[in-house]
């Protein structure tokens, strides 16, 4: 439990991220809202094109709340798959008023699954790590905007949790977010290197992170004799979490062949810049991407596209 002094300095690092969105993210919503009626909670900005601010060519990142599966994929395959495995991954260009290109990969998840996932329930660091970095809510609902800073701050206080053990005393300001992401990168499929990834992130928001470590690592406890075997079971989670999330990621990666609306080229591309393995496909392949994808990734994975 949160001793609720920390749990209210947690919400207002929080609520002190939801800045202003900026022109291309704004305009992206809008079109991703319109896209889906009726049927969106909030949505999330994250990721590259919030760290760098106003960038055209960078794809913008969201995840979509919504109150059901049912109410975006209808009632059959999809939505069982993304009940089964969320989220799923959609794919949305669109031109604003100046005619500029804009780009948006976007993640739909229920509004149960995300508050569980990203507030600790999930032993799966996907989301409770991802969302212990800096992310901008919008929704018009205030109660829906309450509770997903409630459950983002939850989520600083699950990473801080799953490394504290392995951390040396005293803990350094920067140590457990670095350390914690990169632990979390390592249970994904990623073309990028996890703790360079981790680096670049925790310094480009050092002040937030310097906040977070003094308010969640203020009382460090004592030496103790049960420090060591605190550690070893923290490792051992980890590592099981990297034991069932390469598993899991490859399954997300064939369930978004078969339903990105992007297509195959578009994910290559992603890797491509991440990684630099170029991988030369087939109109076969490019064709029917879901039959073709465990020889693909198992090529990928050879020329070391995923770390």
């Amino acid at each position: 439990m949160i001793e609720d002094s920390v749990r209210e300095g947690l919400r207002e690092i929080v609520r002190a991220d939801q800045l202003p969105l900026n022109r291309a993210a704004a305009c992206m919503a809008d079109a991703i809202r319109a896209k889906h009626p009726g049927a969106v909670r909030a949505l999330i900005f994250y990721g590259s094109a919030l760290r760098m601010g106003e960038r055209a060519d960078k794809m913008l990142d969201f995840y979509v709340i919504v109150d059901s599966y049912r109410a975006i994929h209808g009632v059959g395959v999809k939505q069982f798959a993304s009940f089964l495995v969320p989220p799923s991954v959609h794919f949305l260009e669109v031109v604003d008023g100046d005619g500029v290109r804009l780009r948006s990969k976007y993640a739909i998840v229920s509004e149960k699954a995300f508050h569980r996932r990203t507030r600790g329930d999930a032993f799966e660091s996907m989301l409770w790590a991802r969302f212990a970095q800096p992310a901008t809510i919008i929704t018009d609902d205030p109660a829906v905007h309450d509770a997903l800073i409630d459950t983002l701050a939850s989520a600083c206080a699950k990473l801080a949790r799953e490394v504290a053990p392995m951390l040396d005393e005293p803990v350094q300001p920067l140590d457990p977010w670095v350390r914690g992401l990169t632990e979390s990168y390592r249970t994904e499929l990623r073309p990028e290197t996890p703790e360079a990834r981790a680096q670049e992130i925790v310094g480009r928001f050092e002040d937030r992170y310097r906040k977070l470590t003094s308010l969640l690592f203020a009382q460090q406890p004592p030496p103790s004799t049960g420090r060591g075997a605190a550690a070893a079971l923290c490792r051992v989670r980890w590592f099981l979490r990297r034991v069932i999330g390469k598993p899991v990621g490859a399954l997300r990666v064939l369930k978004a062949a078969a339903t990105f609306d992007a297509g195959l080229d578009y994910i290559l591309e992603k890797i491509e810049g991440h990684s630099g393995v170029t991988l030369v496909v087939s109109e076969n392949e490019r064709n029917h991407p879901v039959l073709h994808a465990p020889v693909l990734a198992w090529r990928l994975f050879r020329a070391g596209a995923f770390r």
